[in-house]
């Protein structure tokens, strides 16, 4: 039984709110003006089709242009809904930097000649501070250098920086006529990028400090390719070959460690534990989280941290800033562990949400941006 939800919608141009309640069967909604609105209820034969109606109704205001902000959310609970736009591409690609909330818009696909996609800047609160064209479609990963004020792009495999301050994107590696292998990457003092079969890691003073070529291999239609750089910028994880990560110091392209299981392809990897540890995400049919200590290969098992489901699938995952909790995407579902003591604290289901979504903690928050073109802030 439903004992009660109410979501405060907003419409700043207009000054218009829409409150909307869901209390059991029931569905209460307040729309209008501050001191001029009308109150319309209307009852349901079950509380599931009031809470379908619930959902259905705050997804039509959102495409209007309504924001839903809640200033003291309960665990689990948006703290903002803002609709992004419609037309799913694949890339839910977004960061958080000093100026706002910067979320990857699809524009339109006309032609191959006549197409575009863009960056929306909001604030915390939803409200709207810039449109921004970007010089290539489909933004699969944006990291802020906090050092330089600037973005690093992975943009349909052409990797730009951009710097807000002046609105200049500067293209740093051409996709060429390569595999579609890329990444993008920033630590403290570094950053690290790939594409057309070569990676580099750079100074924050763009100096090239190593530029090294790769291969890749094709298995079944899929490319297996990963890499992220540690925290303090000393090596990096490369993952190229089924079943084998290779750990390569960024001083001189060395070999230093090869971790080697039985894992496919990984979507997704992290150092953790002071750079000590290695978290990651399978990319094929078991989806499993996996954990190994960097110089020995030797794998950890964590029990505490399985999703408690009937499928231990993990779709995304995302650390916090000291990487005291960790968030766990299965499907539509958010699981939220203390990563410190290895134990499961909540879950809560994303709003808006199709099949999938990409999280990625904003301070106490965390944010995702949905493949039903949805960005949300939930307190966790």
């Amino acid at each position: 039984m439903n004992t009660g939800i109410t979501h405060h919608l907003f419409y700043e141009q207009t000054d218009k709110i829409f409150t909307i309640t869901l209390s059991d069967k029931k569905v209460i909604i307040e729309n209008g003006k501050v001191g001029k609105t009308k109150v319309t209820e209307k009852e349901f034969s079950t509380a599931e089709e009031a809470k379908t109606n619930f959902e259905k109704k705050e997804w039509e205001m959102l495409k209007k242009g309504f924001t839903l902000r809640n200033e003291n959310p309960l665990t689990g609970e948006p703290s903002l809904h803002y609709y992004v736009g419609a037309g799913y591409t694949g890339s839910l690609a977004f960061e958080n930097t000093p100026n706002g909330i910067y979320i990857y818009k699809h524009g339109w696909f006309k032609t191959a000649s006549d197409q575009k996609d863009f960056l929306v800047l909001i604030d915390a609160r939803g409200n709207l501070k810039e449109t921004i064209e970007l010089p290539k479609i489909l933004a699969w990963d944006i990291q802020f250098n906090a050092a330089t004020n600037s973005m690093l792009l992975d943009l349909d495999h052409y990797i730009f920086e951009y710097e807000p301050e002046h609105n200049i994107f500067r293209l740093l590696a051409d996709r060429g006529m390569g595999t579609v292998a890329s990444f993008v990457a920033v630590s403290k003092e570094k950053i690290a990028f790939a594409t057309n079969h070569n990676f580099q890691v750079r100074d924050n003073g763009k100096n090239i400090l190593l530029q090294q070529n790769f291969d890749t291999e094709i298995v079944k239609g899929s490319i297996p390719f990963c890499a992220t750089l540690s925290k303090n910028g000393k090596v990096l994880a490369l993952h190229n070959k089924i079943g084998e990560i290779k750990v390569l110091s960024t001083l001189d392209g060395s070999l230093l460690y090869t971790i080697e299981s039985d894992f496919l392809m990984i979507g997704q990897m992290e150092f953790t534990d002071e750079d000590k540890h290695l978290a990651i995400n399978e990319a094929n049919s078991g989806r499993r989280m996996r954990y190994f200590e960097v110089v020995t290969g030797t794998e950890l098992t964590y029990p505490g941290l399985n999703i408690p489901a009937y499928s231990n699938e993990v779709h995304h995952f995302s650390f916090n800033a000291d990487q005291s909790k960790l968030a766990l995407l299965q499907r539509t579902n958010a699981y939220i562990f203390d990563f410190k003591n290895k134990v499961l604290q909540h879950h809560f289901k994303i709003n808006h949400c199709v099949k999938t979504a990409r999280p990625k903690f904003i301070g106490d928050l965390l944010g995702f941006r949905t493949d039903y073109g949805c960005f949300s802030l939930y307190n966790v």
